[in-house]
């Protein structure tokens, strides 16, 4: 469980990391034509529905950000780029940002797509 004990004497990384274990969600990224090994994130929706209407109907859109491991002392860094596709919850997510120069966690923007 994650406490005050856990910004003392811990690394900013490591305290970061600790509040992913809390709402944790299992990934499965797709890079293309590439299938990426499970990773475990934190997601977090940034804004309610919107409905795009297109020439083939109506597609719902909401932003959403994951929340990942970057430089934590025992867990490998959250492997998310541009681009990137995955699934959770039923729920289509691609990546449509990494936030730049960040070095005690990954923060990606994402699209959510119904």
């Amino acid at each position: 469980m994650p406490s005050i004990n856990n910004w003392l004497g811990a690394s900013q990384a490591d305290a970061i990391g600790s509040l992913i274990p809390i709402k944790p969600t299992s990934i499965i990224v797709l890079r293309g034509a590439t299938t990426l090994a499970a990773q475990t994130v934190r997601l977090e929706t940034l804004s309610g529905d919107r409905a795009i209407q297109g020439e083939g109907g109506v597609t719902h859109s909401i932003h959403a950000m994951a929340l990942g491991y970057l430089n934590h002392s025992s867990i490998a860094n959250t492997d998310l780029r541009a681009g990137d596709r995955f699934f959770a919850g039923g729920v289509h997510y691609e990546v449509i940002m990494v936030t730049p120069a960040m070095i005690d966690n990954l923060t990606a923007y994402l699209r959510v797509r119904s």
